[in-house]
């Protein structure tokens, strides 16, 4: 009769007999199934423990105090925004000295005669530069928006630092 083996002794030979063994592509899909479990248990602790503490907070305080928290986050961040552009108007203000330009940057306008600098404050460095230099002048291509390879949505054409063309996709 043979000797009774202990666990660790099966182990072994499971795993000898793995080791050595051809796959068919059975072990990928239990990889696969492991990390949509895994997605789905992540995804259930993100959406179950916001729920459950909401539920414990209104049993304990009730639904006022948290929705006053909400709105006091919410002004915090309005207020913020209001204070950045409010900053931003200024320095513009006094960068420009012309309301009449400062309303258009802001505005995220592009117009022939405009500035280099004036287009960047505008809408922003552009992803890309095509640059020629010519016997006169020198003309960039500035590219914004990119949608793929060579295309842009947006291409304003600079020459000597100033706008004077542009072709905007839809």
């Amino acid at each position: 009769m043979p000797e009774p083996r202990t666990m660790v002794q099966l182990a072994e030979v499971a795993g000898e007999s793995q080791r050595g063994r051809i796959t068919d592509g059975s072990d990928d899909m239990g990889k696969r199934k492991d990390k949509e479990i895994a997605g789905l248990a992540a995804a259930a602790l993100f959406i179950g423990v916001p729920i459950y503490v909401v539920s414990k907070v209104n049993e304990t305080v009730g639904w006022i105090a948290p929705l006053c928290a909400i709105a006091a986050v919410v002004a915090l961040v309005l207020a913020q925004r209001a204070s950045r552009r409010k900053a931003r108007l200024e320095y513009l203000r006094v960068k420009y000295q012309d309301e009449v330009v400062v309303q258009r940057i802001v505005g995220g306008q592009i117009w022939q005669t405009q500035s280099a600098e004036q287009l960047i404050d505008s809408i922003g460095r552009p992803l890309s530069i095509d640059q020629k230099l010519l016997k006169t002048k020198t003309r960039e291509v500035w590219k914004y928006n990119h949608r793929g390879a060579n295309r842009y949505g947006l291409r304003v054409t600079v020459e000597d630092g100033y706008v004077t063309g542009w072709d905007q996709k839809t």
